[in-house]
């Protein structure tokens, strides 16, 4: 037997179904649908950590054309390299990630504690196109961009382009640097590029022994120890220090805004920072990390990444815009790639002498 409808009731009827018809008209009007939508909410998501800072870029330039291209989802959080590390240790069966960007020497690590698992090449199509010598051989991780350290400096407070790792120790230059703290992953690079810079070699414990005396005699001229790379851009935008060593990417970063802000390549040579892509070993998501990896090596979201970030991408068939060829470092010859397994073996020791003798007094 059937209910009768009352008059309200058909009305509050009427008046939701109109409401939906609406609002099925306006996502439809607005491209996206229902259908669309529903898929999207239930598109497979991919988590990535990525530094922060001029990297935020990475939803532009990577993850909306992933979207789009429909390989999935992709989540980013932001997270530097050791905070990444604690988060993998402290959550070994159950990653909060499924693709961590990291710097080299700490993939290493993480490969070898069982953090990341070994990169299966066979799953990345893309991986014949890259820059042999930008590959690790230890296999824990993949580049998808190559950072630099070089020397930021304004060009109104110096009396001259800086144009050697030792210009640091200018008179004029006397509590106008910034140098990093332990926090900053690349402290143990600038030892390498001075004990380089000084004719030695990184391999050499002599040569490391000069490189930490002189680096001592540079604390005269320091106003800061920097505790992340962040720090040090917003002071070299401030105007609060001269010069100090940083990531070429946020170099480029600062001199968008700033025309007075310049990078110098030294003559000694830039330390290469591989940004290597690593996979926790108990990802959950692991086809779909190697989908994104892939992705990202390619040469459609390697060339977004040049004109987004100004970073030396590693893919070969990448083109360099001609108003950025200037601006990004594509002549491999000026880079040195540490040996990234001598490095991770001595960068605790290094980081704790830096600790005791440079940031100290």
């Amino acid at each position: 037997m059937k209910n009768k409808t009352t008059r309200r009731e058909f009305l509050v009827r009427s008046s939701t179904m109109a409401a939906s018809a609406m609002a099925a008209s306006t996502m439809a009007a607005s491209g996206l649908g229902l259908v669309s939508s529903a898929a999207h909410a239930q598109a497979p998501t991919v988590r990535v950590t990525h530094f922060g800072g001029p990297y935020q870029a990475l939803d532009q330039a990577v993850g909306k054309p992933f979207e789009a291209a429909g390989l999935g989802r992709v989540e980013f959080i932001a997270s530097l390299t050791p905070a990444t590390m604690g988060q993998l240790q402290a959550n070994r069966a159950n990653p909060p990630f499924d693709v961590v960007m990291v710097s080299r020497p700490a993939g290493v690590r993480a490969g070898r504690a069982g953090l990341v698992e070994k990169i299966d090449t066979a799953q990345l199509p893309n991986l014949p196109q890259l820059e042999t010598s930008s590959l690790s051989p230890d296999g824990f991780g993949i580049p998808f961009v190559l950072d630099t350290i070089e020397i930021m400096y304004n060009k109104k407070l110096v009396s001259e382009p800086i144009r050697s790792w030792l210009d640091l120790w200018r008179p004029e230059l006397k509590g106008k640097i910034a140098l990093p703290s332990t926090s900053v992953v690349f402290a143990p690079d600038f030892v390498a590029l001075i004990a380089r810079s000084l004719g030695g070699s990184e391999k050499d414990p002599k040569a490391i022994d000069e490189a930490f005396k002189k680096i001592i005699e540079l604390k005269s001229h320091v106003r800061t120890f920097t505790t992340n790379p962040e720090q040090a851009s917003a002071l070299m935008e401030r105007g609060e220090i001269a010069a100090s060593p940083q990531f070429g990417v946020r170099i480029g970063s600062v001199i968008k805004n700033n025309p007075d802000v310049a990078r110098s390549l030294p003559e000694e040579g830039a330390a290469a920072r591989p940004y290597d892509l690593a996979i926790p070993a108990q990802s959950p998501a692991r086809e779909l990390a190697y989908r994104y990896i892939n992705f990202v090596i390619g040469r459609e979201a390697q060339e977004n990444l040049i004109r987004t970030l100004q970073a030396t991408v590693v893919n070969r068939e990448a083109v360099v815009p001609e108003d950025l060829r200037d601006k990004v470092v594509t002549d491999f010859s000026k880079l040195i790639f540490w040996d990234d397994t001598y490095m991770a073996g001595v960068e605790r020791e290094w980081r704790t002498r830096w600790e005791r003798t440079v940031q100290a007094g």
